[in-house]
C-alpha cells in the first residue's frame, strides 16, 4: 500500500509540474557595489510564477494557497481541479479579512525609503510585491510577504524572489473576523517585513548578498504546511524539508536561506520554496547540516 501511494504521489507531481526545470536561487550577473536601477511595479507576477491550484483573491495582492479538496482516489487531474475550486472559494470567503489591507502602499513606502524608483520609471529590474496566504493542515493561516523581481534588460531572463515570513499565525475559525489589535499587529509585521526585504533585495542585486552558503536541509510550515500522501498514508509537514538548501546568513534569532524550486508546482510539492527567505528560527522545524563525503 505504501508503494502504491508513493507511485500515485509521483504521478500527481509529474502532472502538475510537467517538464518544468528546477530554478536555482542565484543573484543576477552584476559587479559588487554597482546595483542596476530598480523600480516597483503595480502589476502582479504572471500566474506562471504562482503555485499550482493557488488563487488570487479578486482585487487584491493576496495569493491563497491550500491543499484541501484533493483526493488521491480522484486521480491527479480531477483531484487537482477539486483543490483549485476549493482554493478559489476560500480566496473569496476571506477577501474581507486581512486580505482587505493592501500591502502595496506599505511596500512602496519601504522601497522609497531605500531609494527604489517609482512604478512609472524605466529600470533594469522591477519588483512586484504580493502576500502568500497559506491555509495549513493544522487549520491555521500563515502569511508571507514576497518581493518578486524580474530583469527587464538582460538575456537570458533572471528572476529573484525575496520572502519575509510573518511570525503571527491565525486560526481559520477567527480569520474572517480579527480584532483591531490583531489587524494592527499584522500591519506592524508587514511594515517590518517590507523594510527587511527591501534591503535584502538591494544587497542581492548589487552582489553583496552571499550567492552560496552552508548546505542544510531546511523545513518550515510557512513554506510547506500540508500533509503529503493519500489513502490514509501521510507524511506530516513537520517531516518535510527542502534538501540541500543554502544557509547564507544567520543571527541568534533569524536565518536567511537560498532555496531552489519550481514556482508553479503545487504547494505540497514545494511551490512556495524558490528564492531567498528571511525567517525567524522559531518558525523553522528543520535546519540540519548536510553531510558531505
Amino acid at each position: 500500500m505504501i508503494v502504491i501511494a508513493r507511485i500515485l504521489i509521483v504521478a500527481f507531481a509529474l502532472t502538475v509540474t510537467g517538464c518544468a526545470t528546477i530554478r536555482e536561487s542565484v543573484p543576477p550577473e552584476t559587479t559588487i557595489g554597482s546595483m542596476k536601477s530598480l523600480s516597483i511595479s503595480e502589476d502582479l507576477p504572471s500566474s506562471d510564477f504562482f503555485p499550482g491550484h493557488s488563487a488570487v483573491a479578486q482585487g487584491t495582492r493576496y495569493v491563497v494557497v491550500q491543499a484541501d479538496g484533493g483526493n488521491i482516489l480522484l486521480g491527479p487531474i480531477f483531484g487537482a481541479i477539486n483543490i483549485s475550486a476549493n482554493t478559489r472559494k476560500m480566496a473569496e470567503k476571506y477577501r474581507g479579512s486581512l486580505l482587505s489591507i493592501d500591502p502595496m502602499p506599505i511596500a512602496r513606502e519601504a522601497m522609497a525609503r531605500g531609494g527604489v524608483l517609482p512604478s512609472e520609471t524605466r529600470a533594469s529590474f522591477v519588483a512586484k510585491p504580493f502576500v502568500f496566504v497559506q491555509h495549513c493542515y493544522d487549520d491555521r493561516f500563515r502569511l508571507s510577504l514576497v518581493f518578486h523581481v524580474e530583469n527587464t534588460d538582460q538575456s537570458p531572463s533572471w528572476i529573484g524572489r525575496y520572502t519575509y515570513h510573518l511570525p503571527t499565525t491565525y486560526a481559520a475559525s477567527q480569520f474572517a473576523q480579527l480584532s483591531e489589535g490583531q489587524i494592527q499587529n499584522y500591519r506592524t509585521e508587514l511594515t517590518l517585513g517590507a523594510t527587511i526585504l527591501t534591503r535584502l533585495m538591494q544587497r542581492d542585486l548589487s552582489g553583496e548578498l552571499p550567492a552560496t552558503g552552508k548546505l542544510v536541509d531546511f523545513g518550515s510550515l510557512h513554506l510547506l504546511g500540508h500533509k503529503m500522501g493519500g489513502l490514509g498514508i501521510y507524511t506530516m509537514p513537520e517531516e518535510l524539508y527542502f534538501a540541500k538548501s543554502q544557509l547564507i546568513e544567520e543571527t541568534d534569532s533569524h536565518v536567511t536561506m537560498r532555496v531552489k524550486g519550481v514556482m508553479n508546482t503545487a504547494a505540497v510539492f514545494g511551490g512556495m520554496g524558490f528564492g531567498v527567505h528571511y525567517i525567524h528560527r522559531k518558525l523553522v522545524h528543520t535546519l540540519k547540516p548536510v553531510k558531505t563525503e
